[in-house]
């Protein structure tokens, strides 16, 4: 058994060294960020090589009256740590496991809670840094520096990496949204952006960052979708107004008056937006409550729907699209508002059986599908407006949550991509 006096040292040390002492973290806007961040993103490599899972908790209370400086990324022990950039090693801890990087563009990173344990055991007598690493050491990004462990105030909790990311001038700001671009390999991927009760559509850079882009379109009251209506790889907006079913939509992401507009069902129908065919154009369904029915078209304009089945369990359930199998294709599932049910079918016939089902998010929550990961196939997503947060789910089943993030107040959730 360790000794608790030299342990309560070891967390009060790395407490003050790792700058979480009682200090509030430093809210900055994307546009103040110095170079070379690039629209509010600071360029840089993820630095786990392996899997983990994080949410936004910067800034959020912790003992003794200070607050969370970094990122918690939840990972298991022994997972390699790699520098975020190229720079030089500042500070290592003189008891284990941490370190801080200079980096050359004058930013710098602080890794936290590496491994201090002979592998396989927690025993406290391991050193989660490589070997040879040490104050004055020039790393390159991506160089492999440590190890993800419990070390230091994590003693007693699920191992990981506490990552701080420190702009010059600013100091300590949130890794959030720069970690998930690194991750994520930048722009390009869906991201979940909002729409207001003013009808105003709000688009962030990042899956869960703030809005980059906001602009108005369609009028309070009517459904807001989005999708690539052009075939360019872009989702821009279109509104589905119930009361006459008449759709409005537009092929560019700013403020100004519908491009197209056509009749497509009658009052009371659902909207649904999705590549239906597989030939990389969104175009239009709608679902029938009264007949728990789908009606699919493959043009955008006024017709008939090229084809219709029967789907959907029960009266209340309500729609959204998807390519959950990654073929391609998008397909419809629905989501029970009163329980969180998820389920949805991976092809368009008639049917009551479900290809998966699952329980995601609370009552009340609305959910979208997109490929957050850019793994190719699409995944759901919910946004709670009793809490404003957006909630992720990487696989489509009942089991952790893998994105957590306050994104503020707003009335609906569609799919975008990537600024």
């Amino acid at each position: 058994m360790r000794s608790l006096a030299p342990m309560m040292r070891l967390v009060l040390a790395l407490a003050l060294l790792a700058g979480v002492v009682a200090a509030t973290p430093t809210e900055v806007s994307a546009d103040t960020l110095p170079a070379p961040a690039v629209g509010g993103i600071y360029p840089m490599v993820y630095p786990l090589a392996g899997e983990a899972h994080y949410t936004d908790t910067f800034g959020a209370p912790r003992s003794g009256g200070r607050t969370h400086e970094g990122t918690d990324l939840m990972a298991d022990k022994m997972v390699p740590v790699l520098a975020a950039a190229s720079g030089t090693i500042s500070w290592v801890s003189s008891s284990c496991c941490a370190l801080k990087i200079d980096h050359d563009d004058g930013w710098a990173s602080m890794y936290i809670h590496l491994n201090n344990d002979t592998p396989g055991t927690d025993d406290g007598l391991g050193n989660g840094i490589v070997p040879g690493l040490e104050r004055g050491s020039h790393v390159e990004a991506g160089q492999l520096i440590g190890w993800v462990g419990d070390s230091g105030n994590a003693e007693w909790t699920a191992p990981h990496l506490h990552f701080e990311l420190h702009a010059p001038g600013i100091g300590p700001i949130s890794p959030y949204q720069h970690l998930l671009v690194a991750q994520e390999g930048g722009t390009g991927l869906d991201v979940a952006a909002y729409v207001d009760a003013g009808s105003a559509f709000h688009q962030p850079l990042v899956l869960g960052g703030s809005p980059l882009n906001r602009f108005y379109f369609g009028i309070p009251g009517d459904a807001p979708l989005m999708g690539d209506w052009n075939c360019d790889g872009t989702n821009t907006p279109a509104m589905y107004r119930s009361s006459n079913g008449f759709v409005y939509l537009t092929n560019s992401n700013e403020q100004g008056f519908a491009e197209s507009d056509f009749y497509y069902g009658i009052p009371g129908d659902v909207p649904i937006a999705g590549d239906w065919d597989g030939d990389g154009c969104d175009t239009f369904a709608i679902y029938r409550p009264s007949e728990r029915k789908v009606y699919v078209r493959n043009e955008l304009g006024t017709g008939i729907a090229d084809y219709s089945y029967s789907w959907g369990a029960m009266n209340g359930d309500l729609p959204f699209a998807g390519d959950f199998d990654g073929d391609g294709i998008d397909t419809v599932g629905f989501y029970r508002p009163w329980n969180a049910l998820v389920y949805y079918r991976n092809s368009h016939t008639s049917g009551t059986t479900a290809d998966n089902q699952f329980f995601f998010g609370a009552p009340g929550d609305k959910i979208v599908a997109g490929d957050w990961d850019g793994d190719g196939d699409d995944t759901v997503a919910v946004y709670r407006q009793s809490s404003r947060y957006l909630i992720v789910n990487l696989d489509n089943n009942y089991g952790p949550i893998d994105h957590s993030i306050w994104v503020g107040n707003f009335e609906n959730i569609v799919v975008s991509n990537g600024l």
